[in-house]
């Protein structure tokens, strides 16, 4: 196995500057001189000007770790978009196309803050799987009742209590390649599918999934009670919710986000660590935006938010 962990992220401008907060805290937590990261951005053109920009903030945390750039592929510019997430959410199902030398890789998404190394994930097993991916607060029965409601419910047959949140995956793209789902996903991308990428994978690959620990990704709407939902419901053990609600590996901003809401669930923990880090503050200031105290640094530039 590769003795760098592969992970991918997948942007485009109007989510770069969480991305910056993201790739940074990937490696000022890792928590171990011994780990280090292979970072692969999948990004639109406009992202590309930034790449020297994003290469120092990596050397200047880990010279062993190294980041690449590749162009978005075009294949999903007509996919459906609902809540404001723009097609680039679909580019992780291309991943084992657009990245065709590595077998397996982490897929995260950019809304988030890494608070321990993803060594754990990297070391799971998924010889006899897709994919590995952390159950979703999609699974409370209450939710899934909603998702069921859906045009497509018939299509989630089988998924209740297994749902992946798919902002962390672990991806088995040796496996997925070999498989070539390819003109079936890009056929589903422009169905009107409410978690868009989301839930095409936990569709097509219902079966093939290994779960991961919750504290690898946090939802960070999520109240202490959900976690008791967690255990009451049988989705997770209790032992695992108390340590992620105390000790998460990845906080997802999966609701409304740090930067336009400083009043968020777990906003205050992005802040404290963007305002402790110079280099971060430097890229914020060049979107100039007013106010940034109460509004967020994001606040008055970007509404297109990844759910």
């Amino acid at each position: 196995m590769n003795s760098k962990i592969e992970i991918a992220f997948c942007f485009d401008e109007k989510m770069m500057y969480p991305a910056y907060v993201a790739i940074a805290s990937l490696l000022d937590f890792k928590n171990d001189e011994k780990i280090h990261y292979n970072i692969s951005c999948i990004c639109s053109e406009k992202v590309l000007a930034y790449e020297e920009e994003l290469k120092a903030l990596v050397r200047k945390r880990d010279e062993e770790s190294c980041i690449s750039f590749f162009r978005a592929p075009e294949q999903f510019e007509h996919a459906f978009e609902i809540r404001e997430v723009t097609v680039s959410t679909y580019l992780r199902l291309l991943l084992h196309r657009v990245l065709p030398k590595k077998d397996r890789i982490i897929y995260a998404d950019v809304d988030v803050l890494f608070q321990d190394s993803l060594k754990e994930i990297w070391e799971t097993n998924l010889s006899h799987e897709l994919l590995a991916g952390v159950k979703g607060a999609n699974n409370f029965k209450s939710t899934w009742q909603v998702c069921r409601s859906y045009s497509y419910g018939n299509e989630l047959e089988g998924l209740e209590g297994n749902y992946v949140n798919a902002g962390i995956l672990l991806m088995n793209l040796k496996a997925i390649r070999e498989w070539n789902p390819d003109e079936r996903w890009i056929q589903m991308s422009q169905k009107n599918y409410h978690y868009q990428d989301q839930d095409i994978l936990n569709i097509t690959c219902n079966g093939k999934i290994k779960f991961l620990d919750i504290r690898y990704n946090v939802q960070a709407h999520l109240e202490k009670k959900d976690f008791k939902d967690y255990v009451n419901e049988s989705i997770y053990e209790k032992e695992q919710c108390d340590s992620a609600w105390e000790h998460p590996a990845v906080l997802h901003y999966t609701g409304e986000k740090p930067w336009n809401n400083r009043g968020v669930n777990k906003g205050k923990v992005w802040w404290k660590y963007v305002e402790s880090q110079e280099d971060l503050k430097v890229f914020f200031d060049k979107a100039k935006v007013p106010n940034r105290k109460t509004t967020g640094l994001m606040g008055k530039i970007n509404r297109h938010l990844p759910f």
